[in-house]
């Protein structure tokens, strides 16, 4: 045999390992984010599209998992698996929200299929979802003395998402104090923690105070003293209040 009729065979030989592949199968989500909203006191639904690669004749079966949650606890509710019927090559995963302890930030889930062993797979799906709510008006007075750049507020949800925030005021003359009032947005029947923080931790002075009210009524009120701890660092005072 020739020495080209051999290189010839091997050629052919490559060739023919290149193109032989498996009988892959390849299932994923629609997209990577889907975004909804909950009534208060109410729920909602939303549909994910899953689509796989080829069809089949008998139904599919494919795990499905909570990959990652920051989310109100009792919110969600996700079916454990996800089928592709038979003759068909998409089915729907149907996932269930509801206004419990929502609160007024962003809940978060990451959604992915449960590995398998013949099956290849594409990339998490996330749920971010919100409560639609009632919302009330919360006005907060401050008082501070001179060093304003070390005062900061933040009001914070059931989530630990912040609402509302402020800080960093500027300094004003010795002997001088600083008032300010902020109003923001909350949902009603929720239950929130008021932060406020002097950054060198000896309090925003004699005169340093701050009342938060909800309608007409006072649900957290404090003075210096609940922040200062003799200038040793940053010092942080919560209070939780509620907005029924």
């Amino acid at each position: 045999m020739s020495l080209v009729l051999i290189s010839t065979l091997l050629v052919f030989t490559n060739c023919d390992d290149s193109v032989s592949t498996p009988n892959l199968e390849y299932v994923t989500f629609g997209a990577e984010l889907y975004s909804a909203g909950v009534d208060v006191g109410s729920s909602n639904t939303v549909n994910i599209p899953v689509f796989t690669g080829n069809k089949e004749s008998k139904d599919r079966v494919y795990n499905v998992i909570v990959d990652g949650s920051a989310a109100a606890a009792g919110s969600y509710t996700i079916p454990t698996s996800i089928t592709i019927p038979g003759g068909s090559n998409e089915g729907s995963l149907t996932v269930g929200l509801s206004d419990t302890d929502l609160g007024i930030g962003v809940n978060k889930l990451t959604i992915s299929f449960e590995p398998n062993d013949g099956s290849y797979y594409g990339a998490a799906t996330r749920i971010e979802y919100t409560q639609n709510c009632t919302e009330v008006t919360a006005t907060l007075d401050l008082v501070f003395d001179q060093w304003g750049s070390e005062v900061s507020w933040s009001v914070k949800d059931a989530l630990d998402g912040v609402v509302a925030s402020g800080g960093g005021y500027p300094d004003t003359a010795a002997g001088t104090s600083t008032s300010d009032t902020k109003t923001f947005n909350l949902c009603s029947g929720r239950t929130y923690t008021l932060e406020t923080t002097d950054a060198y931790g000896d309090g925003w002075g004699s005169v340093g105070s701050y009342t938060l009210t909800v309608g007409a009524v006072v649900k957290v009120t404090g003075d210096s003293s609940t922040m200062n701890n003799g200038g040793t660092g940053a010092m942080t005072a919560s209070a939780a209040f509620d907005t029924n």
